[in-house]
């Protein structure tokens, strides 16, 4: 799909995959669904891109998958899109904290032999895989919403795909994997859309220091218990003066 931005060597090199390395550790870092979707799409159209011109897939099969996790993400952005409030997210410790255990993560990768994890695959592509896996597992450990885990599954998907398909080069695999990839968009969405419905009908108790936006002050709960007691008083004053000797 993209093959016609850059010449073969590119592809063949190791280019590609560190650049779809970054935009994966980038996607489970930021957790901002304007950084992370973009990075998700750009890590499937490049490992696709390599794994085809590494005759590891057909290039057909490599733009069903495109397509496909363009599809996951319009789902996901439009469930983003209407929900009423923001989900929080959970975050281990700050930024850099986070960067340093994924770089920490990447250097034991990096030191560790795993040819014989898939024999049919090269070195690179064997820990271009193993590496999206690693973000996943980490996206789906520090991350609290139905988005950060929704997104870290199909990353790890994206690397499943690539390891399936060039050990078991078959249509029904493409099918069950693209079916797999819109079932966790949709129950992403889904769970993306409940836990945002929750968050805007809790109300937050009120306190000594915070008051709700939408709840009335204490002036304005005075004011109106003395214009009760007052129309109580209005009312209840014609009754006495009718009430004399007859």
């Amino acid at each position: 799909m993209i093959s016609f931005l850059f010449g073969t060597d590119f592809w063949l090199s190791s280019t590609p995959l560190l650049l779809a390395g970054l935009l994966a550790a980038l996607a489970v870092l930021v957790w901002d669904w304007r950084i992370s979707l973009p990075a998700t799409l750009f890590v499937q159209l490049l490992l696709g891109q390599v794994a085809a011109q590494r005759s590891l897939i057909p290039d057909e099969w490599g733009r069903v998958f495109a397509w496909v996790v363009v599809g996951c993400l319009l789902i996901l952005f439009l469930s983003i899109q209407r929900s009423a409030k923001v989900a929080t997210v959970g975050r281990l410790g700050t930024f850099i904290f986070r960067g340093l255990l994924l770089g920490l993560a990447g250097f034991l990768l990096s030191s560790v032999d795993v040819t014989d994890l898939l024999p049919l695959l090269d070195l690179q592509m064997i820990r271009a895989i193993l590496w999206l896996a690693l973000c996943a597992l980490f996206g789906i450990s520090t991350g609290e919403g139905a988005l950060q885990n929704g997104l870290a599954l199909l990353l790890w998907l994206i690397g499943a795909e690539i390891a399936l398909l060039a050990v078991t080069p078959a249509a029904v695999v493409v099918v069950t994997l693209g079916a797999i990839f819109l079932l966790i968009a949709l129950a992403c969405a889904y769970l993306l859309l409940a836990e945002n419905l929750a968050l805007a009908e809790n109300t937050p108790p009120i306190t000594d220091v915070v008051f709700p936006a939408d709840s009335p002050s204490p002036h304005i709960l005075h004011e109106k218990i003395t214009g009760w007691r007052q129309r109580l008083v209005g009312l209840a004053l014609p009754a006495r003066q009718g009430d004399g000797p007859r």
